[in-house]
C-alpha cells in the first residue's frame, strides 16, 4: 500500500475530521438588533421616569420638614413672618407657606409643584406635593378665644 493511498495521508479531509456546518434560518438575521431597537427606548423611558419619581418624593419630603417647622416656630409664639420664612426656608424653590392660627392651634400648608429638570419631558411631568401640620400653641402663647383666625401666606 502506498503512503498516498492511507487514509490519514489523503489530501482531502476525511469528512469525520470537518466539523459540522451550522444551518442559520435566513429569518433570524437582525433580530438582536431590533429587540435592543424597542427595548432601549423603553428603559430610558422607565429611567427618566424613576429620576422624577425621586425628585417628587424629596420635595414631598421637604414640604412636610417646611409645614413641620414652621408650626412649631409659630406653637413657640414667633411672630407668623419669622415662621414663614423658617418654613420658605426648608421649602423646596417656589413653594407656598400658608400659616393659620385661630385659639390654640396652628396649621401649617405647604404646597409645590417641583419642577423636574429632565430633557424633553421635564415639563410634563410636574406633580403638585401637598404637606400640612397642625400643632396645639404652647401655654402663655394663645390668641384670646372667639378672636379672628390669624393667616399668612407667602410664595409663588
Amino acid at each position: 500500500m502506498r503512503t498516498a493511498d492511507h487514509p490519514t495521508n489523503s489530501r482531502t479531509p476525511d469528512r469525520a475530521v470537518r466539523p459540522p456546518r451550522v444551518r442559520r434560518r435566513r429569518g433570524d438575521h437582525g433580530t438582536v438588533t431590533a429587540e435592543v431597537a424597542i427595548l432601549l427606548p423603553v428603559l430610558v423611558g422607565v429611567m427618566i421616569l424613576g429620576l422624577s419619581m425621586v425628585g417628587v418624593v424629596t420635595a414631598n419630603i421637604r414640604c412636610i420638614d417646611a409645614a413641620r417647622d414652621a408650626a412649631r416656630a409659630t406653637a413657640r409664639g414667633e411672630p407668623l413672618g419669622s415662621a414663614q420664612q423658617l418654613g420658605q426656608r426648608a421649602a423646596p424653590p417656589d413653594s407656598t407657606v400658608t400659616i393659620t392660627q385661630q385659639d390654640a392651634e396652628v396649621h401649617v400648608l405647604v404646597t409645590s409643584k417641583p419642577h423636574l429638570r429632565l430633557p424633553v419631558v421635564g415639563g410634563l411631568l410636574e406633580i403638585p406635593v401637598r404637606a400640612e401640620a397642625t400643632v396645639q400653641t404652647e401655654p402663655g402663647t394663645q390668641t384670646e378665644p372667639g378672636a379672628q383666625p390669624e393667616q399668612m401666606t407667602v410664595g409663588q
